[in-house]
């Protein structure tokens, strides 16, 4: 296997040895030969007339600016306080982090490209190729640029980068008129590499001066990306004038018609993800909102019609993988046509081969990532769990989705948390080899016996449980409570908190600030919180660890939790249930990796 790139303090990275340049190159081109093809046998199904004389269109872009700046704003700050100590846990390649703005850049043009508006031909496939050559050599060099930051600089300083870019990037198109020439590109470089800067600067502890530069780097890959992919796309039209072309609409008005198609597109995926899919996990660890925002603006890039000073320069940010982006690219293409020509099986065929080339580059870093759960041994039966927990042991728990009260909640702790878990609980093992899960429910804080969860079928309200095995430090460690620790002592934590009400700390988990000891009978606690107090009542985190600042997904496989020398959590393993997911799990795995 190859070696993983080593993070700040530890901090698992991408593997930058293991970058594959041709892979990634050709991966690219076939993603923007796949949007081409999608939208090059088809007819847009709106088209928008010139706004009259007089029209509001100043106010759209205050309202526009309004809604950017808020939002890019909060998106930092939460970043900054709630996941400061996150790292990203899974290969993503953060370099097709804008390949939708190329992608769509170039679908825009398709049908302008190939034929005049009186059917005669404009541009031989051949020319095509050559002008989108450059820009997928570029896509690639940016891909792998970020790669190398990504093993350098913690993830969430990562984030962090790429919404500050995304609000610079919006602002100076709409400050500048969307215009992709080179003063704007310019600006948003100068403008965005300047806010780069700046964060980095003031998290300076937390990066390295090489990360920074990879990833400045990349922003400058990226505006030459639009820049080129603009003038050689737009060259063409440019000597025929403006005869015919129809106004784009304002973005307000794009960013309304394009929620409908958005949210088919989310909730595909999310039906996706709860399928349990080693791969689609990645789609949850970045966060729906991501995935939501991606498809979001791909359906106003092409709702914007014909001219492409409107939609190209959109900033379209996908922290996922190059199948997931295909996706969200094709099935916004044909969604918006009313016929699907031949080039839309073309457009399919290169995503597929997109998504396996993708796959082979990945697995040179991970040679077990491509085989199913059930071939890894991931997997336990749930009549051996008694028999292999110890104290300390997690067990995560990803609930079924519903349209209750319960589901619905649910949801919104995976979509908030950027994580695929809604619920953690903390194992509790007596001499006497019984199992309890310390957790807290809606009703409060309780210590549930194993066979009782099964019995009562628990289960059936989660789609997904797995289960982290703590290794302990043969000596023990220096508790919260003072002295020489083991995990037998974890009961008079368990007694403790029984009962204790639950509700979630804001303060706390927002600014990673507490004051009251677990022993206060006022403290409440969430899920999280509860076990994050039970580790620092063990030794295994600081005591003024802020308990609060935990969510369940800071406790999944990847996530740095800085547990001391000699203690770690070991790989995800998922339970299994008979009569509850026998063969299921195995279709799915191999459906979703086949595309």
């Amino acid at each position: 296997m190859t070696d993983e790139g080593l993070g700040v303090n530890g901090e698992l990275g991408v593997g930058a040895e293991s970058c594959n340049p041709a892979s990634y190159i050709v991966s690219s081109f076939l993603l923007v030969l796949s949007v081409v093809g999608s939208d090059f046998g088809g007819e847009h199904k709106y088209r928008y007339s010139p706004p009259p004389e007089g029209s509001c269109g100043g106010l759209n872009t205050w309202v526009s600016i309004a809604v950017a700046v808020p939002c890019s704003a909060a998106a930092t700050f939460y970043n900054k306080w709630l996941l400061h100590d996150v790292p990203y846990p899974i290969l993503a390649t953060l370099g097709q982090l804008f390949v939708l703005t190329v992608s769509t850049q170039v679908a825009r043009h398709t049908t302008g490209l190939f034929t005049a508006g009186d059917g005669a031909p404009r541009m031989t496939w051949g020319r095509f190729i050559f002008r989108t050559a450059p820009i997928s050599i570029l896509l690639a060099t940016q891909m792998i640029m970020s790669n190398f930051a990504l093993g350098r600089l913690p993830v969430t300083l990562f984030r962090m980068l790429a919404s500050t870019q995304l609000v610079w990037f919006t602002l100076g198109m709409i400050l500048f008129g969307f215009e992709p020439n080179a003063r704007s590109s310019a600006v948003h470089f100068v403008a965005s590499a300047f806010a780069l800067v700046l964060i980095c600067i003031s998290t300076a502890r937390n990066s390295q001066a090489s990360g920074v530069m990879e990833q400045l780097c990349s922003s400058a890959l990226f505006s030459l990306q639009v820049l080129l992919s603009a003038t050689n796309m737009t060259e063409e039209r440019a000597l025929e004038g403006n005869n015919g072309l129809t106004t784009p609409l304002s973005m307000p008005a794009a960013v309304c018609h394009a929620a409908p198609g958005a949210l088919i597109i989310v909730f595909l995926i999310w039906i996706c993800s709860e399928a349990g899919t080693t791969d689609w996990d990645q789609v949850y660890e970045v966060g729906l909102p991501a995935v939501f925002f991606n498809g979001f603006l791909c359906f106003a890039s092409m709702l914007c019609d014909s001219v492409v000073q409107a939609s190209a320069p959109l900033p379209l940010i996908s922290i996922a993988n190059a199948a997931s982006d295909s996706v969200v690219v094709l099935g916004g293409t044909l969604v918006l046509h009313e016929k699907i020509g031949w080039g839309s099986v073309v457009g399919l065929v290169a995503a597929w081969a997109t998504s396996l080339l993708y796959r082979r580059a990945r697995e040179d870093t991970d040679p077990q990532a491509h085989s199913p759960a059930w071939q890894r041994r991931d997997w336990v039966s749930q009549d051996r769990v008694s028999s292999m927990v110890e104290t300390g042991d997690l067990i995560l728990f990803t609930s079924t989705p519903s349209l209750t009260a319960k589901g619905i909640g649910s949801a919104g702790v995976r979509i908030a948390t950027f994580s695929c878990y809604d619920h953690v609980a903390l194992v509790l093992k007596t001499q006497e080899g019984d199992v309890f899960l310390i957790e807290a429910l809606a009703e409060g804080a309780s210590v549930n016996d194993w066979h009782y969860f099964q019995e009562q079928g628990w289960h059936e309200d989660y789609s997904r449980i797995v289960l982290r095995r703590l290794t302990w430090p043969a000596g023990g460690r220096n508790g919260a409570a003072g002295g020489t620790v083991g995990r037998g002592t974890l009961s008079q934590f368990a007694d403790g908190i029984k009962g204790r009400r639950y509700a979630l700390d804001l303060c706390g988990l927002l600014f990673g600030t507490g004051w009251r000891s677990w022993e206060d009978p006022e403290r409440t606690f969430s899920c999280s919180e509860i076990v994050a107090e039970g580790y620092k009542f063990l030794g295994l985190l600081p005591p003024k660890t802020c308990a609060a600042r935990f969510v369940p997904g800071d406790f999944a496989e990847g996530r740095h939790l800085g547990l001391p020398h000699g203690a770690s959590l070991g790989k995800e393993v998922k339970i299994y249930f008979p009569g509850r997911w026998d063969g299921f799990e195995q279709a799915a795995e191999f459906v979703m990796r086949s595309f």
